[in-house]
């Protein structure tokens, strides 16, 4: 009893230096969505909240996954019609 539940996590929201101008905030999804179109890439200077500094994407590790993730694959083709 009188204990309070711990606070609902708030979203990260990131912000990367593209071009020499700041874009963002984006979510983990459009972040994701970035990497895959190239947008970001792991020399990307990217920042949130709670980071000293601008960091290269490729040395955040919670974003190492994204850049390690095979790209997607088609599924096979399908038999030739006779």
């Amino acid at each position: 009893p009188g204990v309070a539940p711990p606070p609902i996590p708030q979203p990260v929201q990131w912000f990367a230096a593209v071009n020499g101008q700041q874009l963002g905030p984006f979510d983990g999804n459009a972040m994701a969505q970035n990497v895959q179109s190239g947008q970001v890439t792991r020399e990307t200077m990217l920042w949130k909240q709670g980071m000293a500094a601008w960091t290269a994407a490729g040395q955040i590790p919670e974003l190492a996954g994204l850049f390690n993730a095979p790209p997607p694959m088609p599924p096979p083709m399908p038999p030739p019609m006779p």
